[in-house]
């Protein structure tokens, strides 16, 4: 049998098409396509081959001495992946003991050693990074005699900040240090533990940050790793989600079918005790049934390979890793843990022993209503026939690359509401056919009512959305959602005349407290239909439509704080529900008492709310300030 590590081709396969994609269609001359070649080639010695030549691992290491890469086979793809023109982003989703750290030593060493070029590292803490520079990275270069000799000790001596190699700068940074990833362009970049970071203060995603260090860079790359934590909620399985999707699989011994592994097929006897429960663990096969044994993991890991379930010609290649793979934790060691939490009924340690020890994703379970409670929920009455009661007309829009997604809904006294039309407007919203089309939809009428109010998330593309905002004054307004703020709903004016002072009759951004209205919507989803206040469907309500009302849950930590969790990835309907809500508060619906409008009423745009005009040299007029 040959050496799998030989060539990285034999670790990838497309379950869907299992044929090695199309090569890329360079439309270059062909000079510049010579030029981006000698720039972007890969390096001849890929980080896998280079780590066993040089790498020796300390003392106090796992397995001290030197570094074997068929130890851990899984990494040999992910390596070659961050060497690979190819690609621009690497992601890393893996459980704990599976020599995460040290995939990233390998391509710290690899790259200041084989291609030198500045690298940056980041963690989620400044401790773990001072254990990172002084505890492994110093020990790295000490131990690797290509790396000492390179090394500048007087540039290097005692600073755990940055280091000098070959004359190119490793730096060290932390999720809280947003000038390390806003000063220092980099050919590498590696983020750990994504999942424990915070957005960077008024800088916005470490990723979106790391990346555009490297953009200067024609190979220039950004390697995430991370263990998952909750579903829904966790950065790096967004991040995996975005790219190729490649998991490891491995054969069955019996079946010789791969499959990968994952919790729900690690078994152990029934009511078992954690020390029962280590010993009897085995891994049922999902094709044939058999029970296989610990002893086989070596030889399936060594005849692993990833299986690509997303797009395989995406220049993201993310990875998954059960933890089931660690050639350093036994099965019967992992299912001993899962028992032990079990038992102790902590919430957090359950999710603990979830994310590190098998990798995956904890699922939280959170406050969401029954899928039952909204299909019971459409009525006797169509979509855009007006209800009997209804006095105003709202619409929240959500704004995604291709399409526009919205819903349209009707109130009546003490926000009793109906929803009148749901749908999609496709077409790319950087383009104006879309705006154009939700413009008609703005216009459009039902008796003799139209939308009073139309908030529009301005999140993703928030130029054209102003600009659409724009064209109907009092009636669109940009809205842009917050995880919790003082106030429901709030609007602020974007704009400042000549003198430099507020523009009182500018756009206007309203910002929306979206935890706040996605309550709001699941509370009246349990609301009584004989009662004010009842929240209708048409009869014609799409099983889409009902199932992504209920695409998050609201989940309330120990700690008191509300966290909002995904159960499915498309939520659009539930936002724009959000802001129609959102629109009907700006309106006072619940202030709505019996009784029906006139239609010139009805039909008048929102106005602002009455201001004091802003002090001026100017002297004032009562009656333009009475108008106003």
């Amino acid at each position: 049998m040959s050496n799998p590590l030989k060539c990285v081709r034999c670790y990838f396969v497309n379950v869907e098409e299992s044929a090695t994609p199309p090569p890329l269609n360079w439309k270059l001359s062909p000079v510049l396509l010579a030029g981006s070649k000698a720039l972007r080639a890969p390096p001849p010695m890929p980080p896998d081959e280079w780590a066993d030549v040089n790498r020796i691992l300390p003392p106090g290491t796992a397995e001290p001495g030197p570094w074997r890469t068929s130890r851990v086979p899984y990494l040999v793809p992910i390596m070659r992946a961050a060497v690979d023109p190819k690609f621009r982003r690497v992601v890393v989703v893996c459980g704990s003991q599976m020599g995460k750290t040290e995939l990233l030593l390998n391509l710290i060493g690899h790259r200041l050693d084989i291609d030198p070029a500045p690298v940056i590292f980041v963690a989620a803490s400044q401790r773990q990074v001072e254990a990172i520079s002084t505890g492994r990275v110093a020990k790295m270069i000490r131990t690797t005699p290509s790396l000492d000799a390179k090394l500048d000790k007087r540039k290097s001596a005692d600073k755990v900040g940055e280091k000098f190699i070959g004359g190119q700068r490793l730096g060290f940074a932390w999720a809280g240090s947003a000038i390390e990833l806003s000063s220092h362009p980099a050919a590498l970049v590696l983020l750990d533990e994504r999942d424990r970071m915070d957005d960077l203060p008024g800088e916005g995603d470490p990723v979106a940050l790391a990346e555009a260090r490297t953009a200067t860079y024609p190979d220039g790359k950004v390697v995430v790793t991370s263990t998952p934590t909750i579903q829904g909620a966790s950065p790096i399985w967004g991040l995996y989600e975005s790219g190729s999707q490649a998991r490891w699989a491995w054969p069955c011994p019996e079946c010789e079918t791969y499959f990968a592994p994952s919790f729900d097929l690690l078994k152990w006897a029934e009511k078992s005790t954690p020390a029962q429960a280590k010993r009897t663990a085995r891994l049922a096969c999902p094709h044939c049934g058999s029970l296989i044994a610990d002893s086989h993991r070596a030889r399936m890991n060594a005849a692993g390979r990833f299986e690509v379930l997303g797009d395989a010609d995406s220049d993201c290649a993310s990875f998954h890793v059960s933890g089931l793979c660690s050639p350093w934790r036994s099965w019967g060691d992992a299912a001993k843990q899962w028992v032990e939490a079990a038992h102790s009924h902590e919430q957090g340690r359950v999710q603990a022993v979830k994310n590190t020890v098998f990798g995956e994703l904890f699922q939280i379970s959170g406050e969401a209503p029954a899928q039952t409670q909204v299909q019971s929920l459409r009525g006797a009455y169509q979509s855009d026939e007006l209800p009997e009661g209804a006095r105003l007309v709202t619409c929240g829009v959500d704004v995604q690359k291709d399409r526009v997604v919205y819903v349209i809904r009707a109130w009546g006294q003490r926000a009793t509401s109906w929803l009148l039309r749901h749908g999609e407007i496709w077409g790319e919203t950087d383009q104006p056919q879309v705006w154009d089309d939700l413009a008609a939809l703005c216009e459009a009428t039902w008796g003799q009512l139209r939308i009073r109010l139309m908030l529009v998330d301005s999140g993703f593309r928030p130029d054209p959305v102003h600009q659409f905002a724009r064209r109907f004054p009092g009636r669109v307004i940009a809205s842009k959602g917050h995880d919790t703020q003082a106030k429901p709903v709030y609007v602020s004016k974007l704009q400042v005349n000549a003198t430099g002072k507020t523009a009182r009759r500018g756009a206007s951004l309203a910002h929306v407290d979206a935890g706040y209205f996605k309550s709001f919507v699941h509370g009246r989803i349990a609301w009584p239909l004989d009662q004010p206040g009842a929240w209708h469907l048409p009869s014609d309500a799409t099983d889409d439509y009902c199932a992504q009302l209920l695409a998050e849950s609201r989940v309330v930590k120990p700690s008191g704080a509300v966290l909002w969790v995904r159960n499915a990835r498309a939520n659009h309907y539930l936002d724009c529900e959000a802001l129609a809500a959102a629109a009907a508060h700006m309106l006072n619906v619940h202030a709505l008492r019996p009784g029906k409008a006139s239609a010139a009423a009805e039909a008048k745009p929102a106005q602002p709310a009455p201001r004091r005009a802003a002090s001026s040299s100017w002297p004032r007029r009562k009656s333009w300030v009475s108008r106003w």
